[in-house]
């Protein structure tokens, strides 16, 4: 094949491994094989000066159009040409655009100052997104198409030609999800695409004949998450709303979408770029190591550094540059062993950012940490992963080879390590085998293949129908450690202010009977007497409520006992003067 005819991007690259064509979807109706439909949109980085070169197969067909988005909000469309813009052959799509001999005539718009940064690109169908029922025709990827009248796109391109219009540029184009659709159950899937993850970690995925007729496939840092919006490292029983954060959506600092490359990104490529609507997306950056910042320790009441024991226990809070797992043990007994009975033992997951956990306050056998005026240890142990892909499939109905992973660049590689956990999955048609993988397997040998094949095309009962399964891979870091000293004290009984009157007339002025600093002791009890040593009023856990309803202007005397934690309460006792006047 001459080099000219690999400079194009999109559908091509579908096309490239054998197997069956996969249509794109189109449309923003969602089903279970397209949980998060777009309107097959695709993302493309340019510099000034540069022209991008884009066509379909949908173009000039019905409402079939090509829109696009520029980073300073401009926006272009193809309009309703049937020769601008239009891919009409295999032959075309492989060559890609003209001046390449044999392309297609593109749609063109060449990039201007201040729209540098990421473009979007909308490859419209001729239904303009409406399902019209029925699969398109299942066709080998060299066979001559015909572009259906549905939700589908048969091929499309995206090509970036550079400033000096001499030669087309790969590794600019990129996708956050790609739904697409074989027109039956029993052929698959054989596209090789590069991952990029925002950690700057790189991957080569190889499909290997996935079949799963209509199919959704992007890349996340968590797969199906708990209702915590922790990583759950599970296959999901149905595709009824699985927990899995919408590719379509922007990052947020826990929740990621790693980038599908149609090449090897581009050497060229910035650590960040703008993008449509004013923000900005991430693009190459250099792998992250692993590390924890940020550690502090806060009590309940507020204190960095101390605990209470009117308000026990507090939060160890750190940063961390990826998920993970951690042990946190609290030296009790200050002998410089964690892991004595006494000793508190937290354990848990990591979230890629902040993160919080909680400590109660008590120590290995259940029981309150004591005061003490020297410090307590508390040691943090981490181990987090770094270069986190995972590959969540919606209703594929059968992997008979499994995916081919490859990372390419960081600690090791290249590694083809995969894990997967489908243990939660009803056991129909032929499981996955081990159905649990979480000591990691080699892709090579074992790709995380379920089903068995189809003699029947239509045959849509194996153990992935209907199911949401994950695959996923990472580099698990040596456990990262710290240590921070924390004190436990009581809170100071005599730093309790308690009024000698109060005006109960509405003012917003000494409404209330309000002791300053109650709150740091939960559990008080407030008895209140007349000058006959009645008791007039009670409270078991004073909360600066009391406005004497009820009762005359006169004097009282107040019995406050303050919950300290100790054995016994202190005990403030004294004369309050009620005044409505």
């Amino acid at each position: 094949m001459p080099a000219k005819l690999i400079l194009a991007e999109g559908s091509k690259e579908l096309t490239a491994n054998g197997g069956n064509r996969a249509y794109l979807l189109s449309s923003t109706i969602p089903n279970p094989s397209y949980p998060f439909p777009t309107l097959g949109t695709m993302k493309v980085y340019v510099k000034a000066g540069e022209t991008i070169y884009v066509g379909s197969s949908a173009q000039g067909q019905g409402s079939g159009t090509i829109n696009m988005r520029a980073p300073d909000g401009a926006t272009f469309s193809s309009g309703i040409s049937t020769i601008i813009g239009f891919i009409g052959t295999p032959a075309q799509e492989l060559a890609g655009p003209l001046p390449n001999a044999g392309g297609y005539q593109a749609f063109t718009k060449t990039v201007g100052a201040g729209q540098e940064g990421i473009w979007e690109i909308d490859f419209i169908s001729p239904t303009d997104g409406a399902d019209v029922g029925g699969n398109p025709p299942a066709i080998p990827i060299t066979a001559q198409w015909v572009q259906p009248n549905n939700r589908y796109v048969a091929a499309f391109d995206v090509s970036v030609r550079n400033s000096s219009n001499t030669a087309f540029l790969t590794g600019r184009v990129f996708t956050n999800v790609l739904s697409g659709i074989l027109g039956t159950f029993n052929v698959g899937f054989n596209a090789i695409l590069n991952i990029l993850t925002k950690d700057g970690y790189r991957y080569k995925l190889d499909n290997n004949g996935q079949a799963g007729n209509g199919f959704t496939f992007f890349v996340n840092n968590k797969g199906f998450r708990n209702a915590d919006g922790t990583p759950s490292y599970k296959s999901v029983d149905n595709t009824n709303n699985p927990n899995a954060y919408s590719p379509v959506n922007n990052d947020t600092p826990s929740d990621i979408t790693h980038k599908i490359f149609f090449n090897a990104p581009s050497a060229d490529l910035p650590a960040s770029a703008n993008t449509p609507g004013g923000g900005t997306t991430w693009l190459i950056h250099v792998p992250v190591v692993p590390a924890l910042t940020n550690i502090v320790f806060t009590g309940a009441d507020g204190r960095d550094g101390v605990a209470g024991t009117a308000l026990p226990g507090g939060k160890i809070k750190f940063t961390a540059t990826g998920n993970g797992t951690y042990a946190i043990a609290i030296d009790v007994n200050r002998n410089n062993v964690f892991t004595d009975a006494i000793d508190r033992q937290l354990t848990g997951t990591v979230n890629s950012g902040s993160n919080e956990v909680s400590w109660d306050g008590l120590d290995g056998t259940g029981n309150g940490v004591k005061p003490n005026a020297a410090s307590y240890a508390i040691n943090i142990s981490v181990s987090l992963f770094a270069a986190e892909v995972h590959f969540p499939f919606f209703d594929v109905e059968r992997n008979l080879y499994g995916i081919l992973l490859t990372r390419t660049n960081g600690s090791n590689s290249p590694d083809n390590t995969i894990y997967w956990d489908d243990s939660d999955l009803t056991a129909v048609g032929v499981p996955s085998n081990p159905v649990k993988n979480i000591t990691g397997l080699s892709s090579l040998l074992n790709g995380h293949k379920w089903g068995a094949p189809a003699s029947n095309a239509n045959d849509a009962d194996d153990f992935g129908n209907e199911r949401s399964i994950d695959t996923w891979a990472y580099v698990i870091s040596p456990a990262l450690n710290a240590t921070v000293d924390i004190k436990v004290q009581s809170p100071d009984p005599t730093n309790i202010n308690v009024p000698n009157i109060i005006t109960p007339n509405s003012d917003g002025k000494n409404d209330v009977f309000e002791v300053k600093g109650i709150a740091n002791y939960p559990g008080s009890r407030l008895l209140i007497f007349n000058r006959w040593g009645n008791q007039v009023y009670k409270s078991e856990d004073y909360h600066n409520t009391w406005d004497g309803t009820g009762l005359a202007d006169g004097t009282y005397y107040y019995l406050l006992e303050l919950n300290t934690g100790a054995d016994k309460p202190t005990v403030h006792k004294g004369w309050i003067y009620i005044n409505r006047r």
